[in-house]
């Protein structure tokens, strides 16, 4: 068991220093420039609460551990924040942050959970950022049914009253139509681009199924980046930032 519990602590340490207040300073900074942006893509005369849900053309670009940095970057502007893991069939926030699955959304939607108990607060180890997480729950038969229910409607409605952004982390596009589902719900979309590893075609077939949905694709976050290339930029001592965003 001590062997076990090892291996799992040692695996989960790579993970640790790619979130919030572990993160380096120049990947810090590249999260706070896309939090700028996004903020700028909205009017400041609305006040209601943002959902924002991030996505990607194919497992493995990293959209999650975004989801989950921009989430504790609104946070630090002392903004009610909840992080909502719509991904019910390959769900990670959990684990990034060390929380259990379950109860979660697919608990929710389904009358198996409350709301009290399925959310939970992540605190800043560093000072006192806080947010809110919603879990994806288990794994349901049906998601893609449950992400396009009324009661998932109703469910954001309800959160929407409670929090001033709600960053919603969803499903690839080219794997399942579970974002185009909940997309309808959302004020915009990020999609996230690990450099040198999604192929062109499947990005343009992704950006094909968000533009037949009329989706608000507020633009891409650009992962894996090196400083230097694209609109990104050098920042002396400071070292690489792994994190740069990109919009149109």
């Amino acid at each position: 068991m001590d062997e076990k519990r090892r291996k799992s602590e040692k695996s989960a340490e790579p993970q640790k220093e790619r979130i919030c207040e572990n993160l380096s300073f120049a990947a810090k900074e590249a999260f706070k420039r896309l939090r700028t942006n996004v903020n700028m893509s909205f009017s400041e005369k609305e006040d209601k609460c943002r959902m924002i849900g991030v996505t990607s053309a194919q497992p493995s670009d990293g959209k999650s551990t975004v989801s989950l940095n921009l989430a504790f970057s609104l946070a630090e502007l002392d903004k009610r924040v909840l992080l909502l893991d719509a991904d019910m069939r390959r769900a990670s926030i959990h684990s990034k942050v060390g929380f259990e699955r379950a109860p979660g959304l697919s608990g929710l939607l389904t009358d198996a959970s409350s709301i009290s108990a399925a959310i939970r607060e992540y605190k800043s180890s560093a000072d006192e950022t806080r947010f809110s997480i919603l879990p994806a729950g288990e794994v349901p038969r049906n998601p893609s049914e449950l992400l396009n229910s009324h009661r998932m409607s109703a469910l954001l409605d309800k959160l929407g009253g409670a929090f001033d952004y709600i960053i919603v982390d969803l499903p690839p596009i080219g794997a399942v139509v579970d974002a185009i589902s909940v997309a309808k719900h959302l004020d915009g979309m990020l999609v996230v681009v690990r450099e040198n590893n999604c192929p062109r075609g499947l990005l343009a077939d992704c950006m094909q199924q968000l533009k037949y949905a009329d989706v608000n694709v507020l633009g891409f976050v650009m992962n894996g980046a090196m400083e230097g290339s694209g609109k990104n930029y050098q920042y002396g001592k400071y070292g690489k930032s792994s994190y740069y965003s990109n919009y149109y």
